[in-house]
């Protein structure tokens, strides 16, 4: 593979991971003004006598919670972080748990009761931020009477396993959660809530995000519609009608779109013509991979009409249906299908990238391929049919591993058509 067509597909995705970082994300809408005031996006709070609180949940908690403390400074009155995995270059005052993704487990429902009890701490009428990412739906809960956890990883893993959405997931959930679906903003009534939230699903539905813990709730019947469709072993707990007061503000903060416009724009300073062809890519990984893959296998056999060299982008949220016990993800899966659609193809390279850097059981981001990356196609096959991917594309050099990004917001895809000779401005 042409090392600077890959280096600029990892130059691209950096761009895109700086623009959506979540500490940053959180500081371009939040600031302190004075001792007594913040600001977030175009409004100005009164923090009052209680301080700044702040609760994250989700992947980014960390990093966004980090900008909340150094921002608030010595207003910041205490916070909770429940998060997937602690970076060790972030030191906060506030108490971070580890919890369970994508399946829940113990630590999940511990953190969901410290999470009550942190709330039970916070002054009436107090600030509170609440910092929302990817992942907080399995790595916090507190369950409904009558739930058992064995139950909730049941369904969790049977959805993961059928190619469930991520909205009939977190639907369920929502049903099975003391904290999901509005209720942690129920317990935190008589507060002032701001949500700052960073999406990693399509279309950005706050009931969605995390299931919407601190959002006022949807109250249509999906969730009975995914136990059916799904022969999920579970009744439903009645709903229950909550005390809710809405949101001072809800803030989407960093989203696909942001990324995807970060990516064109650095295409574009290396001397590529952009074009982003959709945000809401929603389909099996390895039918995304293999449409994207042969839409730059197009270009780069000079059909159409986009002139090269060009870059060409892509991003949404991929299902995967298991049918194998294997080592992989939605963008190794999509991966590998590209290096099937583009096999052969010169002047052409593909990244299917996790904007999270952790691509569901491989811990890589996800796989750069080219025409060449193919040498034998059944073995291919046969990785897919596996759900085995993450070796076949670290076998072959492609697999593409980066750790934690500090993020979360869905997948990117990003070809380049370009001579092997070519090099960016």
């Amino acid at each position: 593979m042409a090392a600077s067509r890959r280096e600029t597909i990892e130059a691209i995705y950096r761009a895109a991971i700086d623009q959506v970082e979540a500490g940053v994300a959180v500081s371009r809408v939040l600031s302190r003004e004075t001792d007594h005031a913040l600001t977030v996006g175009n409004q100005t709070l009164d923090i009052g006598d209680s301080g700044v609180w702040a609760i994250a949940i989700g992947k980014a908690g960390c990093q966004m919670m980090a900008s909340v403390e150094t921002i608030a400074g010595d207003r910041f009155a205490g916070g909770l972080v429940v998060t997937k995995s602690v970076p060790v270059d972030i030191q906060l005052r506030s108490e971070i748990l580890v919890g369970s993704h994508p399946v829940p487990d113990a630590r999940s429902l511990e953190a969901g009761d410290r999470l009550i009890d942190f709330v039970r701490t916070v002054p009436d009428g107090a600030l509170v931020i609440c910092l929302i990412s990817g992942g907080g739906s399995a790595l916090a809960d507190a369950l409904r009477p009558g739930v058992t956890l064995e139950q909730l990883r049941d369904i969790t893993a049977t959805l993961l396993r059928s190619g469930a959405s991520i909205g009939e997931m977190n639907a369920v959930r929502a049903r099975l959660s003391r904290i999901k679906g509005g209720g942690l903003l129920a317990l935190l009534n008589g507060r002032r809530v701001v949500n700052l939230i960073i999406s990693d699903v399509l279309g950005n539905p706050l009931q969605v995000i995390a299931s919407g813990p601190t959002v006022m709730p949807d109250r249509h019947e999906v969730a009975g519609e995914v136990v059916r469709r799904y022969a999920l072993d579970i009744t439903l707990p009645t709903e229950t009608r909550m005390d809710l007061t809405p949101p001072l503000m809800t803030l989407i903060i960093a989203d696909i779109n942001a990324a995807l416009a970060a990516s064109a724009d650095a295409a574009r300073q290396m001397g590529l013509a952009a074009h982003v062809l959709t945000s809401s890519v929603d389909v099996e990984a390895r039918q995304a991979g293999r449409l994207f893959g042969g839409i730059v296998a197009d270009v780069a056999r000079g059909w159409g009409t986009l002139t090269t060299p060009c870059c060409i982008l892509a991003g949404g949220e991929t299902v995967v249906t298991l049918r194998g016990g294997g080592i992989g993800g939605r963008n190794c899966e999509a991966a590998v299908a590209a290096a099937i659609a583009i096999a052969g193809i010169e002047d052409c390279v593909v990244g299917c990238l996790a904007t999270d850097g952790d691509d569901g059981t491989s811990g890589a981001a996800g796989g750069i391929v080219d025409g060449t990356t193919l040498h034998d196609r059944r073995t291919a096959e046969a990785a897919l049919a596996g759900n085995d991917t993450y070796p076949w594309l670290r076998g072959r050099g492609a697999a593409f591993e980066t750790g934690p990004s500090g993020t979360n917001v869905n997948d990117l895809f990003i070809g380049i058509v370009a001579p092997a000779d070519w090099t960016p401005d």
